[in-house]
């Protein structure tokens, strides 16, 4: 039988083409052969990972058997998978990878991208939790984990980003993304007012019940502090209305946390990373850096607007490093020194050294960061 390693290694993670019936296909055939446990489901823009995990975190703390299934990782495929307070390990998936394969065959497994199969496995591993908090990876609608039933669905922030995808304006990104309602809906804050209006119009449609987090949860202020960035207290809102909604007597102590790694995280005094990567991220790194300067140390894939990201980054940045990603959804290294100067932007290529005397910030996605990381470990 195939490791799992090298199963994920010849199907490659980057995805090209989206094959929307594929997955609704197999889980058609293959539901009998698995029992998943009940599912938050967590879609949206920005958000997605730290509500889904402070949610997580917080039925943990009351005694409930939780997992949290999350993408894209940093370093390790393991992240994606989060168990009672801690990534999978390697001997715990290859196990799940080894009765998946068994109970579907090669065949099956081989035809599923490498989301599609990560999601399948995670339904595996998850299958003696009491919740699992499932992230979606892209869209709603059709995205890989809206085929299994949820008990709830959480929706973050809905903005621009994946357009060539899901279309070219809020109102189409937001119709693709909500017609993944299929159980009662909470709506994060939400800067669109089309975004409440789709939703009410699909939850009438479909006989669902919709709440926003600010009917569930303390006002937006109670969830801010000075530890973690100000856009964490919409994830935190979102997480205290969902386990209220869930029955787990949720208090606001409990949600002043920010447990996703690369959300704004400091690794060192003068460094901080996130994988923040359109320009929704970017307008909340402005609003929490506003009135510094920082030394940027960016990249980005190519079909993200950087130059809208640059544009908005611009007030705060100092100079930028822009660092090299090996990877083919990358921009040319042309593509960006041409938006860093037509911005007006200082720029050199990132050489790894890092003084004690600057602050930086990495930003520009998670290939970003896990580059800088491999970098910054190294040393």
């Amino acid at each position: 039988m195939i490791a799992l390693k090298e199963f994920l290694q010849n199907k490659g993670e980057a995805y090209s083409n989206i094959d929307i019936e594929r997955m609704p296909h197999f889980w058609s055939e293959c539901a009998y052969l698995f029992s998943p446990p009940p599912i938050v489901q967590v879609i949206g823009t920005n958000g997605k990972g730290s509500a889904g995990r402070i949610l997580a975190e917080f039925c943990r703390s009351k005694g409930i058997r939780v997992a949290h299934y999350s993408s894209p990782h940093i370093t390790r495929f393991n992240e994606r998978f989060w168990l009672d307070g801690a990534d999978a390990s390697d001997a715990a998936l290859e196990e799940a990878h080894k009765r998946t394969l068994s109970k579907i065959g090669f065949k099956r497994a081989d035809s599923l991208s490498y989301f599609e199969y990560a999601t399948i496995l995670a339904i595996e591993l998850f299958s003696d939790r009491d919740l699992a908090v499932m992230e979606a990876g892209l869209g709603g609608e059709y995205d890989a984990t809206s085929v299994f039933p949820c008990v709830l669905l959480l929706v973050t922030p809905i903005d621009y980003d994946h357009q060539h995808i899901l279309g070219s304006s809020i109102e189409a990104i937001a119709e693709t993304k909500l017609k993944a309602m299929r159980s009662t809906t909470i709506l994060a804050k939400q800067k669109y007012a089309i975004v409440y209006e789709i939703a009410e119009h699909i939850a009438e449609q479909k006989g669902q019940k919709l709440f926003k987090a600010r009917d569930l949860a303390p006002t937006f202020d109670h969830f801010e502090t000075k530890e973690s960035p100000r856009f964490m207290a919409i994830n935190r809102q979102l997480a205290f209305a969902a386990a209220s909604y869930l029955g787990y007597n949720p208090s606001v102590a409990p949600f002043r946390i920010n447990p996703m790694p690369a959300r704004l995280s400091a690794i060192a005094p003068n460094i901080r990373v996130d994988v923040g990567h359109n320009a929704a991220a970017a307008l909340a790194i402005l609003e929490e850096y506003r009135g510094r300067q920082v030394t940027l140390i960016y990249n980005s894939f190519s079909d993200k607007d950087y130059k809208a990201i640059l544009r908005i980054l611009k007030p705060i940045v100092k100079r930028c490093l822009v660092i090299r990603l090996d990877h083919a959804r990358a921009a040319s290294r042309e593509a960006i020194a041409a938006a860093l100067e037509n911005e007006k932007i200082e720029w050199s290529e990132f050489d790894g050294a890092i003084s004690d005397s600057e602050t930086y910030l990495v930003f520009g996605g998670f290939s970003v960061v896990e580059t800088f990381l491999k970098a910054w470990n190294a040393r």
